[in-house]
């Protein structure tokens, strides 16, 4: 992440990744919070988004599920 983009704001996700388990990859934040709160919305929220991302993130197939669809802004670790 560039200094501006982490200057940008101080509540700004732009940037922010969370890891995907099983995969070796990454999602942007933005759709890291829309798998949890379908997550959430079922009974599961006991643990934050930053919690679960703290912890490895969702697993590959268990994102796919929460969003009803494949990531669109999966990225393999490591890449911005």
């Amino acid at each position: 992440m560039s200094p501006d983009a982490e200057a940008h704001c101080v509540t700004c996700t732009c940037g922010r990744r969370a890891p995907v388990q099983g995969c070796h990859g990454t999602v942007a934040w933005a759709e890291h919070l829309e798998a949890w709160e379908r997550y959430a919305g079922l009974g599961h929220g006991d643990q934050s988004a930053e919690r679960v991302a703290e912890r490895g993130g969702f697993g590959y197939t268990e994102i796919c599920e929460l969003l009803g669809r494949s990531p669109q802004t999966w990225r393999p670790r490591g890449m911005q």
